[in-house]
């Protein structure tokens, strides 16, 4: 057998070889598109599988929410900014509490024993809250920034000559006569301007104390020259300005005619206003704002939620809007509206006038305020001795109103309302939500009432009825042959509906002591006092030695 021959091999043919070759490479591009259809088919299993977090819905809505309070003006940009530079680490910690609840739902078994795919986070969720998270950090970093620049430079000098020159001060004087009755607009980019209505050659005097902060000193009596007041004319008015120098600022203190219409604008420095009998505008970027004894209307435009505003005997109405820290206002008469956003203590006394305060929070109106109105960013608004109708819409606060007459409709939530009304009654409607309602009236009134409460109790000492329900408490009724309506509905407190006995607010309202002319106090230190001393010196018969001599006086004074 071993020496039997091998079959031959088969004839060699090419044609035959290159087929099979060609097969081949034809099963392993089918393989390979057979594989590439198996993956793309498991991918779109596991597409179809996989679930979405709502991470990024949520914060997509949250800011969208945001945004329409901002624009809407419900909220301050500013202020919203603010509380994100403090709090923005909550952004994170809420989408991760999110995606830890949504991996313990995913861990849950399934009726029929399979398990959950888990969720994923998208690309662009990932980088949106990278980018709110470089945003929380840049605003917090810049809040810190401005306020070291503060604590360091002071609002007024931005530029490194303050931190790496020295100090140079000059005084200077320079007036301009002034047409009556013509206006005064005053510019000064940085520095205090105080402005009197004590002129009286028809003349503006004006003196400037300089400050300039440089190396050298003919650097600092360059920028001092620079800084040099100077007049101009715009037709009949007169303008009175002060150029911007890097370093330095000029405070000026101006005496103008009393009639003198003013303009002022301060970019960086209080604005100080005493004694004028014309119309007052003036807007102020960056320091206080103290006004007095103005016989005009008053608009004024504040943009420091640091700085405060003050504002006592203004006759002909007051206008201020903007932003400002503590407000106070006395003895107005005419018109009072502030709006805007205030980030201190408003204070009001005796406005003899329609008053409208409106802030992203607070809305009160009201036809005058005899007594006083306090109102604080975090604390209760109060008023007492205040005419209707009066408005009070408000969230988060204690609302606390004191011998009002009138018509009144407050609206609160998340806060307790107490009311005391005077004689005579006037309608009252009161809308609250997770807080009570105290209502005192006139023990011999007459009204009409209509009470609810859900999740709370209801008093009166009118002898009028609750009837009670599974959650809320009712109480309607007729008092006294009826009269004003009275509405209250509230949720989550009691309702207290008392007699009070409130004195009756004056018919007349009580005019204000109106100091047009604030230098009163000067005038009673009366220069006149002096030539009376030298009077004395004129009646030389005092001196005279006969009445030293006058023996029969020292026995008088033993007698008694």
């Amino acid at each position: 057998m071993s020496s039997y021959p091998p079959p031959p091999p088969p004839p060699y043919d090419p044609v035959l070889l290159k087929q099979q070759i060609r097969m081949g490479k034809e099963q392993a591009r089918f393989n390979k598109q057979q594989a590439r259809m198996q993956r793309a088919q498991m991918k779109a299993q596991m597409r179809r599988n996989r679930r979405r977090s709502i991470v990024g819905p949520l914060v997509l809505l949250g800011l969208g929410v945001v945004f329409l309070l901002a624009q809407t003006g419900r909220i301050c940009w500013a202020q919203a900014l603010e509380w994100y530079a403090h709090w923005w680490p909550v952004v994170l910690i809420a989408a991760g509490i999110v995606l830890t609840a949504e991996w313990a739902i995913d861990q849950r078994p399934q009726p029929d024993g399979s398990s959950r795919s888990g969720r994923v986070l998208g690309g662009g969720v990932i980088v949106l809250l990278i980018l709110l998270a470089v945003a929380g950090v840049g605003s917090r970093a810049t809040d810190r920034a401005m306020a070291w620049k503060d604590r360091t430079f002071g609002s007024g000098f931005p530029g490194f000559d303050v931190a790496l020159g020295q100090r140079h001060d000059a005084d200077d004087t320079v007036s301009s006569a002034i047409a009556e009755g013509s206006s005064l607009l005053i510019r000064n980019p940085h520095g205090d301007v105080t402005v009197t209505g004590s002129s009286d050659d028809g003349q503006v005097h004006v003196s400037v104390h300089k400050e300039a902060f440089a190396r050298t000193d003919s650097d600092a009596d360059t920028k001092e020259d620079r800084l040099q007041p100077t007049f101009s004319k715009d037709g009949t008015n007169v303008v009175l300005e002060v150029p911007v120098v890097e370093g330095g600022q000029a405070d000026l203190m101006v005496q103008v005619p009393k009639n003198t219409a003013l303009t002022v604008r301060a970019d960086h420095g209080a604005i100080d206003i005493q004694e004028i009998h014309a119309p007052v505008s003036l807007s102020a970027n960056s320091g206080e704002v103290n006004l007095s004894g103005i016989a005009g209307p008053v608009s004024a435009h504040v943009n420091d939620e640091n700085s405060s505003f003050s504002a006592h005997s203004i006759t002909g109405g007051l206008s201020m809007d903007g932003r400002a820290g503590d407000i106070n206002v006395s003895d107005v008469t005419g018109p009072l509206t502030l709006q805007g956003d205030f980030f201190g203590t408003t204070h009001l006394e005796r406005v003899n006038g329609q008053v409208k305060f409106k802030t992203s929070r607070t809305q009160f109106e009201a036809a005058r305020i005899d007594g006083d109105f306090d109102v604080a960013l975090d604390s209760d608004l109060e008023a007492n001795q205040v005419f209707g109708p009066v408005l009070v819409s408000t969230r988060d606060r204690d609302v606390n109103l004191d011998r009002v007459q009138g018509n009144v409709q407050i609206s609160n939530r998340n806060g307790a309302v107490a009311l005391t009304s005077a004689t005579p009654l006037g309608q009252i409607d009161i809308t609250n939500q997770h807080g009570s309602v105290d209502v005192g009236v006139p023990a011999k009134a007459g009204f009409t009432l209509n009470a609810q409460t859900r999740n709370g109790d209801i008093e009166n000492d009118f002898d009028l009825k609750t009837m009670e329900t599974a959650h809320d408490n009712v109480l309607t009724g007729t008092v006294a042959g009826g009269g004003p309506a009275i509405r209250i509905d509230t949720s989550d407190g009691d309702v207290t509906v008392r007699k009070a006995t409130v004195l009756p607010l004056p018919p007349l309202p009580p005019m204000p002591k109106i100091t047009v002319a604030p230098p009163m106090p000067p005038v009673t230190v009366a220069p006149v006092a002096p030539p009376k001393a030298p009077r004395v010196p004129k009646s030389v018969k005092a001196p005279l030695p006969p009445k030293p001599a006058t023996a029969p006086k020292p026995p008088v004074a033993d007698a008694n």
